[in-house]
């Protein structure tokens, strides 16, 4: 499989993902906390969009300016708030997936030096993508295990 096709398809996943983890939550329950020093799962799916933002400019894409993303999702970042609504979070995180998928096909060398923002360490860019997916997915399983201290059935 062509390597473009490849992250198109993985991180196309995680919007289906989101959508079954994130069935039933409800924009009151999405806000809460689930439990103390837990994020809430509307500040999570933040946290991704910004990643994803972040992913978009390592492989080309563009991103329009909006500094409203870091202020609120950075990492280390409060946990608890979003600036947006689940239904705005969830939408937000949906429309991501075309802008990766058409800069995924643009990339002419997933082999070029890039830096890992997490880890501060220089690598080829294919694995500080592969390091960002395992992140997304990270984050995506705790939205799972929020909806079940909420109450709410295993979705997946």
């Amino acid at each position: 499989m062509e390597r473009g096709r490849l992250w198109r398809t993985a991180f196309g996943n995680n919007v289906r993902l989101l959508e079954l983890n994130g069935a039933g939550l409800t924009p009151e329950l999405a806000a809460r906390r689930a439990a103390n020093g837990v994020a809430s799962a509307a500040w999570i799916v933040g946290h991704l969009v910004l990643a994803r933002r972040r992913i978009l400019k390592l492989v080309g894409g563009t991103v329009p300016d909006a500094p409203e993303w870091e202020q609120h999702y950075a990492r280390g970042g409060p946990g608890a708030t979003a600036h947006l609504d689940w239904s705005a979070l969830v939408t937000a995180f949906q429309a991501t997936d075309q802008d990766l998928k058409a800069a995924f096909q643009q990339v002419a060398d997933w082999d070029r030096p890039t830096t890992n923002p997490a880890l501060g360490t220089e690598q080829p860019l294919e694995q500080v993508l592969s390091f960002l997916f395992m992140h997304e997915c990270y984050h995506l399983g705790q939205i799972g295990l929020i909806r079940k201290l909420h109450g709410l059935p295993g979705a997946i």
